[in-house]
């Protein structure tokens, strides 16, 4: 069966597109307020947090736990090894194909 033609069923489907999100976002809302009851604080949000601040710093404790690795230094001479053996490596590639 050919869907209708003009705006008016497209503007339609885009409101009741709306309407869903909407509703959606309402249950989710509720959702999240159950989950602030059953744990205050985790998120940074009720009495026990003490508010945003103590987000951050739950963030900040988070990213100090696991210290970053230093980055690597290579030698002049390594670095050359191996610009050498990736140019011999492409050398090989280009020589199979053509």
């Amino acid at each position: 069966m050919p869907r209708p033609k003009g705006s008016s069923s497209r503007a339609e489907l885009v409101r009741l597109a709306i309407a869903g999100l909407d509703a959606q976002i309402q249950e989710l809302t509720e959702k999240r307020k159950q989950l602030v009851k059953l744990a205050p604080g985790v998120l940074g949000v009720g009495p026990a947090s003490g508010g945003p601040v103590a987000r951050r710093s739950v963030v900040v404790a988070a990213s100090k736990a696991a210290p970053a690795k230093k980055k690597r230094v290579v030698s002049a001479a390594t670095r050359r090894k191996l610009k050498e053996a990736a140019k011999a490596r492409w050398a090989r590639i280009r020589a199979t194909k053509g």
